[in-house]
């Protein structure tokens, strides 16, 4: 990345303009912030009687965003994610560490059957967004989003939500449960990311505005998925026994596997999404 000392810089979109985003390590970085826009006047008219409003919002400069295709391709490369994956690996030495100490363990490899998506709706510039590690930039399933998973697909089976066994494992208001949920990372950095799109053929219909009708233009809207990924599933069990108890006549093993099988986690679970195999981890 090298800076021409003689071009003016004034904001951080004359500095991505003038680097080359694509040669920065971090992809959330480079997905999140390193985004190019364009200034250029606003030129929207206050109706009469605002005239003082109108000249302090034509003097005010508009940033248009400079997002294409090309522009997630480019981002979208497998070697990102090589120098920052060995920090994956802190995590089983505290994996090993409750071991060591007596804790029960649970370690399984979930194998998602098609594409995986999470983090889809958080706030991002691009509308679209993705669940990054902050500071490392590698994908990855939050703890509390297979808890949440797993706990929400229980409860839509039955109310077994009242039962002790439930309030042990997942906890309650006043008591935190006893099982840990850790943060689920890619098994390795050899995955595919992916460009996919959705296409509402209705937009202003969407927005409130006006029926939905033949004549309007689709707005499509692209994001990225993951595909060939394995992810690595940990669970830790704080009190002894808890691995075994069961709720409504099936372990936590059972209906972590029927919840990811059938429900999956993150977003667009309804088209397929997110869906996978929950496999046991050899040495368990």
């Amino acid at each position: 990345m090298t800076i021409n000392p003689l071009q003016k810089i004034e904001t951080l979109n004359d500095l991505i303009i003038q680097c080359d985003i694509s040669s920065v390590d971090n992809f959330h970085l480079q997905l999140n912030k390193g985004i190019k826009v364009d200034k250029e006047k606003n030129e929207d008219k206050k109706e009469k009687g605002d005239k003082k409003e109108s000249e302090k919002e034509n003097k005010k400069e508009k940033y248009k965003l400079k997002i294409d295709i090309n522009e997630f391709k480019d981002i979208a490369k497998n070697d990102k994610f090589k120098n920052c994956y060995d920090f994956t690996k802190k995590q089983n030495y505290l994996i090993e560490k409750f071991a060591s100490q007596g804790y029960e363990i649970s370690k399984y490899r979930f194998v998602p059957f098609n594409k995986i998506i999470v983090g889809l709706g958080q706030e991002s510039v691009r509308e679209v967004s993705m669940t990054l590690h902050w500071i490392y930039g590698i994908p990855y399933i939050p703890g509390q989003a297979i808890k949440g998973t797993l706990s929400n697909w229980i409860k839509k089976e039955g109310p077994y939500d009242e039962e002790e066994n439930f309030k042990s494992i997942f906890g309650t208001e006043n008591n935190k449960g006893n099982v840990i949920f850790m943060d689920s990372y890619p098994e390795d950095w050899n995955f595919k990311l992916s460009l996919d799109i959705m296409n509402p053929h209705y937009p202003e219909y969407y927005t409130g505005n006006i029926a939905p009708a033949d004549w309007q233009n689709p707005n499509p809207i692209f994001f990225l998925t993951l595909q060939n990924v394995k992810f690595r599933i940990n669970l830790i069990y704080l009190e002894k026994d808890v691995k075994n108890l069961k709720i409504g006549e099936r372990t936590l093993e059972e209906w972590l596997k029927e919840a990811l099988q059938y429900g999956g986690v993150g977003a667009k679970t309804a088209l397929g999404y997110g869906k996978g195999k929950l496999i046991p981890a050899k040495g368990d």
